[in-house]
């Protein structure tokens, strides 16, 4: 299987978080410990821009780790798809031309057409109906989440459709949401296909070829080989991390 890398978002996001987490903590605790050299009023505003550098370097630290697991997540999905055979290609972090919206974590190239595949690192217990979706907590409070799965991954499938279209391609375009294998996950009338990780390959296996047959080779040349190169699967090897700038 061929490996397509384009540069991540997050590995910017997370060295902008990685400098405000040390920053904010180490600028905090340091204050902290100057001021009480300082007298009155000066200790007062010593010690809130202590707690603040503390509390900004304590967000920027969960933001970090945040992303962490993201990116820990593609490479997990990565790695089972690198079971596909010849003539499937991956492009991780691929941001469509001309849109404003995030990277697709990872789109699959094949005989069926296009995947394009949402990785969620998702622990404990979660919950959908249609495209509402909740953290379950151990009382069985629902806590709505911010942002909707599916409605991320529909706005993603969209967008490569019209990419695609632009580009006048006819291929087809489908959507998976991934999960962790031990997610514990409850949805109902969800509004898009979702998969474990474990079964991620086996689902792309699974799609129907393209009606009258599918070229890849110019259809992967739309996501923009930055750097690639073929896995080699049978001697156990993954693909060196190219990022490009």
């Amino acid at each position: 299987m061929n490996v397509i890398r384009h540069a991540r978002y997050a590995d910017k996001v997370m060295r902008i978080e990685g400098a405000l987490a040390v920053s904010g903590v180490g600028g905090g605790v340091l204050l902290w410990t100057q001021a009480a050299y300082f007298g009155g009023y000066g200790f007062a505003a010593a010690a809130f821009l202590a707690l603040g550098g503390v509390n900004i370097g304590v967000k920027a630290m969960r933001n970090y780790n945040r992303y962490l697991r993201g990116a820990e997540g593609e490479e997990a999905a990565l790695a089972a798809l690198l079971a596909l055979p010849d003539g499937y290609s991956c492009i991780s972090n691929f941001v469509v031309p001309g849109t404003h919206q995030g990277d697709a974590d990872l789109i699959v190239v094949g005989p069926f057409g296009v995947l394009v595949v949402e990785v969620k690192t998702f622990t404990g217990h979660y919950a959908c109906h249609g495209d509402a979706w909740f953290r379950v907590h151990d009382d069985g409070v629902r806590q709505p989440l911010r942002s909707s799965v599916t409605k991320q991954l529909k706005r993603n499938r969209k967008a490569a459709q019209h990419y695609l279209v632009d580009c006048d391609s006819q291929s087809p375009v489908y959507a998976i949401a991934v999960f962790p294998d031990a997610l514990k996950l409850d949805c109902v009338h969800p509004t898009a296909p979702m998969v474990r990780l474990s079964g991620l390959a086996d689902h792309v296996l699974s799609l129907p070829p393209a009606p009258g047959g599918l070229d890849t080779a110019p259809l992967e040349a739309l996501f923009g080989p930055t750097q690639s190169r073929e896995a080699d699967t049978s001697a156990g090897r993954e693909p060196s991390p190219g990022i490009s700038s």
